[in-house]
């Protein structure tokens, strides 16, 4: 009978044991360490502005003109956070087309109204979100930002290849 019980509580015991060390483990992949650093990548800018389609035209210019806002904004987004963005964190950035002018055969003028932030999936209200209108003069050599309004961040916003050739008038 004492050999029956002492069986029973060591079988009892290793159980406990073997349940015990299962929950550990189960804890320790579940739960992910708040370490600095965790959740969070690196986050690389546009380098470089977009191709300038040959020749303009007032189709063409829009979409170009549109796309290189976009990733000029897109730059100053990813900057404003130090290149860094937590996992659920989005860049977005939207540009439309408000008006398109000729000033001439070869030079037009586009306005754009902008719009874009950081999102935060997790914490809606964290989110950051941004409206502008930006106004470009475009020529086959050029691009040039006319107008400016309610831009969230600097104004120096020309892309590293372009800082020593386009001239910009805020």
């Amino acid at each position: 009978m004492t050999s029956e019980r002492e069986s029973l509580v060591i079988l009892l015991g290793f159980l406990a044991v073997v349940l015990l060390v299962g929950a550990g483990m189960f804890a320790a992949f579940q739960i992910q360490p708040d370490t600095p650093g965790g959740g969070v990548s690196d986050v690389e800018s546009y380098p470089i502005g977009p191709e300038k389609p040959t020749p303009l035209n007032s189709s063409n210019v829009v979409d170009y003109t549109t796309t290189y806002e976009e990733r000029l904004f897109y730059n100053d987004l990813v900057a404003s956070h130090n290149h860094r963005l937590h996992d659920d964190e989005n860049v977005i950035t939207n540009c439309t087309s408000l008006s398109v002018s000729n000033g001439s055969t070869d030079e037009f003028h586009v306005q754009l109204e902008c719009r874009g932030g950081v999102t935060n999936s997790s914490q809606l209200t964290e989110s950051e979100e941004f409206t502008y209108s930006v106004t470009y003069r475009i020529t086959n050599n050029t691009i040039q930002q006319t107008e400016f309004q309610n831009y969230p961040f600097g104004t120096d916003r020309n892309f590293n290849s372009e800082r020593n050739q386009v001239s910009s008038s805020w």
